[in-house]
């Protein structure tokens, strides 16, 4: 690479833009998931949960989209109010943008493929150790389970760890937020990431939707390995299966139709968005797996 393109790739690095995971739908399906495997197996995972979120400094937003609901139905809904909570606050004072995302480049320019921009993994790792620190503040164990509920479900979105970067994104894509698509001629344009965050969505209401992307993973589940003892490292393992998904298909087949200016955006084929819907129905069904393992862990049954 020349020297420009050195300092590109470094410039990229600095000034990379921050980018959204799975819509509501695709987080609210993750949590729904995760309920459901807890129902089944750790009921009071389920309970301690419960308990540790009316702790919440934000709890009144919880109580507010709750009201009318009891039992079972209170408690699912509330997994999949946790899992979109970080978004929900981005506006806020609890919002940390760098924790939704830790990129690198997967496609292109690789030169610099081991530089990571974002902190997802710092954020991981702290909001980990606030949980499992029983006497730690209940209201910041709260915020921290909210968290990791939300970047367990980011990092499993390939344009969460991967992005592009060559001679038509000099600067990198910034995870596909500055690369611009069509899913059809008719279609508005709309970036590569958002279409990535929607891939698994079905139209209409967002909890509608997410229950039925739920049960839609949940009639053929896909297969995950049980943790292996280090977090950490299990969660690793997650991303840089996000950064090989984001190079094995999420940019092949979408390099062409992507373009940096709206109205020069190309056309998505068939083949790949649907090919797009069952990658990241599987994405976020293995977040909603790996996520019960992880609270029935964190909250074993006592």
């Amino acid at each position: 690479m020349s020297r420009i393109g050195w300092c590109l790739a470094i410039v990229s690095l600095l000034i990379a833009e921050p980018a959204f995971a799975w819509g509501n739908q695709g987080h609210m399906a993750a949590g729904l998931i995760a309920y459901d495997r807890l129902a089944g197996r750790s009921p009071s995972t389920i309970v301690a949960i419960d308990a540790l979120i009316a702790q919440h400094p934000d709890y009144a937003r919880f109580d507010s989209a709750l009201a009318g609901l009891d039992g079972a139905e209170r408690e699912r809904r509330l997994f999949a109010l946790i899992a979109r909570w970080p978004d929900d606050v981005r506006a806020s004072p609890f919002n940390h943008t760098p924790w939704h995302h830790q990129l690198r480049v997967v496609t292109g320019w690789t030169l610099f493929r081991d530089a990571r921009f974002g902190a997802a993994d710092h954020a991981f790792r702290r909001n980990l150790a606030v949980l499992m620190d029983t006497h730690a503040d209940p209201g910041q164990r709260a915020i921290a389970l909210c968290w990791l509920f939300h970047i367990v479900g980011d990092m499993h979105q390939p344009l969460h760890a991967g992005q592009r970067q060559d001679g038509r994104f000099p600067l990198s894509d910034f995870a596909g937020t500055k690369g611009w698509v069509r899913r059809s001629a008719a279609a508005p344009q709309e970036t590569l990431h958002h279409f990535w965050d929607t891939a698994a969505d079905v139209p209409g209401d967002e909890l509608d939707g997410a229950n039925a992307v739920a049960s839609a993973i949940e009639a053929d589940p896909p297969p995950v390995a049980p943790p292996g003892g280090d977090w950490l490292a299990d969660y690793r393992r997650w991303v840089r299966e996000s950064e090989q998904v984001a190079a094995q298909s999420a940019y092949p087949g979408a390099m062409d139709a992507e373009a940096a200016e709206a109205d020069k955006a190309g056309e998505l084929a068939p083949d790949y968005i649907e090919q797009a819907r069952i990658v990241a129905r599987k994405r976020i069904g293995e977040a909603g797996e790996r996520l019960a393992d992880l609270l029935a862990a964190l909250f074993p049954a006592g």
